[in-house]
């Protein structure tokens, strides 16, 4: 694999990337820095909406975001909810279904819930700790309601597999739409149902999937986002 970690595209080249519809969207790709980068754009473009990250195996570490981010104004539309098992990752998942009527949680904004993400969503389901009925009742059922939470909110849930496998095969029947992120010798490309772009060619037959090259991108894209750009942080939840 090559690097270059120095081609920038000029403004006049601004780079494209998918854009998150309401539903559901599986990305497939062996970057993580492509999955925070497709978050922060969204959350850059879309004003308002705060994301809602239920995050698994550490994806969601601070200083990653803060990386791939052309600034840190994005960080403070994200909020972090961290799930260690499968009964975390299932209670989380079903907090954004909660009556507000019924005890709403503060922690959970109802109203500003313009994303929903969830990297890695069959990891925890895996664990030996749970047989394979509850496994995949629990799975199928935290599945659904991530996509009930997407027409509650009119949002897109981004996630992300574990593994490709038999038991993922709950995931591929909920999915409305599936973006590929693929390392070619011209550079990254995304390919979705009705999209197909480089993200920008970096020359001499090299590519590079680091945050680094997702930060760049994302700058590149800065004139596309309405608003200036001001300081903030990301939010931890209970």
């Amino acid at each position: 694999m090559g690097w270059n970690t120095n081609a920038v595209p000029s403004l006049d080249e601004i780079p494209d990337l998918p854009s998150l519809e309401a539903g559901v969207t599986l990305l497939e790709s062996s970057s993580r820095g492509a999955f925070h980068a497709l978050a922060v754009d969204h959350l850059l473009l879309e004003r308002p909406g705060t994301a809602w990250w239920i995050d698994t195996y550490g994806h969601a570490q601070t200083e990653p975001l803060a990386d791939v981010a052309p600034s840190r104004r994005v960080l403070k539309k994200i909020q972090i909810a961290r799930a260690f098992t499968a009964y975390q990752h299932y209670t989380l998942c079903d907090r954004l279904l909660e009556d507000p009527d019924y005890g709403k949680l503060a922690s959970v904004d109802q109203d500003d819930v313009g994303l929903i993400v969830a990297p890695a969503i069959d990891g925890l389901y895996r664990d030996d700790d749970l047989d394979q009925d509850e496994s995949e009742r629990m799975v199928v059922s935290a599945l659904a309601r991530l996509a009930a939470a997407s027409r509650r909110y009119e949002c897109p849930v981004l996630m992300s597999k574990a593994r490709d496998d038999e038991f993922a095969k709950a995931i591929d029947n909920l999915v409305d739409e599936r973006i590929e992120c693929l390392e070619t010798d011209e550079g990254a490309r995304f390919i979705g149902k009705e999209f197909e772009s480089l993200v920008y060619p970096v020359g001499n037959g090299m590519f590079q999937t680091t945050l680094a090259f997702w930060k760049q991108v994302l700058e590149a894209r800065e004139p596309a986002y309405p608003t200036s750009i001001t300081a903030g942080s990301i939010r931890e939840v209970a």
